[in-house]
């Protein structure tokens, strides 16, 4: 949907912004859990009206989702992706179970620094979609503020205490463990958020 929403923009495409649509309502109607406005990892099993073995809410496909119905709602110029990316945005940056008491982005955190985890690495995915709708929004001073407050929490953690020289910690709690080619994945989208939700 991300890309597709993408490619409608730029090109002004029908068939990307069909794709798009289609591809949205489909996460829409089947992957959010409007409970709490988090995408979920798995679809809806629509004949027994019940989640497969195995649906937890997911800190990167919640990034993902933010960003593609931001990007669609640009294309579109259909609000109503916009508010339902900024309801999934506000939620994920409250989301207890993702975060510390203080704030800091905390998925899988339980496991050793060593395991390679998709969720582990692309957690940065949440901090991305998160500065997309930063930048597509900036007129919503209350919701740039939020998003602002929460990236510059995670690059503090990730800076000050999941770092050693360049090397980022997997565990934005610290202390820095690795290094692993996992950790700095992850930590990329942050540092480039913190860029451009501080305008430096």
């Amino acid at each position: 949907m991300t890309l597709s929403s993408y490619l409608a923009e730029c090109t002004g495409d029908q068939k990307y912004l069909d794709t798009a649509l289609l591809t949205a309502n489909c996460i829409k109607s089947w992957m959010i859990d409007f409970t709490t406005s988090l995408t979920k990892d798995c679809l809806i099993d629509a004949l027994a009206a019940k989640e497969r073995d195995g649906a937890v809410l997911s800190c990167h496909l919640t990034g993902l989702t933010i960003e593609g119905f931001i990007v669609l709602a640009c294309a579109t110029r259909d609000d109503g992706w916009r508010s339902l990316a900024i309801e999934m945005a506000r939620s994920a940056m409250l989301y207890g179970e993702w975060h510390t008491l203080d704030g800091i982005l905390n998925v899988c955190s339980d496991r050793a620094a060593s395991d390679d985890t998709n969720v582990r690495t692309l957690k940065g995915l949440l901090i991305r979609g998160l500065m997309v709708a930063y930048e597509r929004n900036r007129s919503n001073g209350p919701f740039c503020s939020l998003v602002r407050s929460y990236v510059n929490v995670q690059f503090n953690a990730l800076f000050e205490l999941a770092r050693v020289q360049s090397s980022y910690g997997v565990d934005w709690r610290g202390p820095y463990a690795g290094p692993y080619g996992h950790g700095l994945v992850a930590a990329l989208d942050t540092l480039v958020a913190a860029i451009a939700v501080n305008d430096v």
